[in-house]
C-alpha cells in the first residue's frame, strides 16, 4: 500500500461544491439543477476507483448546510430516479 493519491481522487473543496449548490429561489429552476448535479456526481463517482463513500460525504454536507431548497430536492430525485434504473 502506498500514499499515493489517484489523480481522479474527489477531495473535500469537490464534495462541499456539491453539497453547497447554488440557490436562485425559483423552485422548478433549483430543482433542475440539483438534478444536473446529481448527474454529475454519478459520473464522477463513476470515474473514481472506488467513489461511493463520497456521497455519504456530500449528504453530511448538507446536512451541515442546514437548510432544504430546491437544488436538494432534485438532487435526491435524480439519485432515487438513476437507483431505480439500476435495479430494474
Amino acid at each position: 500500500m502506498t500514499n499515493e493519491v489517484a489523480s481522479n481522487a474527489i477531495f473535500r473543496d469537490e464534495i462541499v461544491g456539491y453539497a453547497q449548490m447554488p440557490v436562485t429561489g425559483d423552485y422548478a429552476a433549483d430543482c433542475a439543477t440539483g438534478r444536473l448535479m446529481a448527474d454529475a456526481l454519478i459520473r464522477r463517482m463513476s470515474d473514481t476507483e472506488d467513489g461511493t463513500p463520497v456521497l455519504g460525504a456530500v449528504v453530511r454536507e448538507m446536512i451541515k448546510g442546514g437548510r432544504w431548497e430546491g437544488v436538494h430536492a432534485g438532487f435526491f430525485q435524480r439519485l432515487a430516479e438513476r437507483s431505480v434504473q439500476v435495479v430494474a
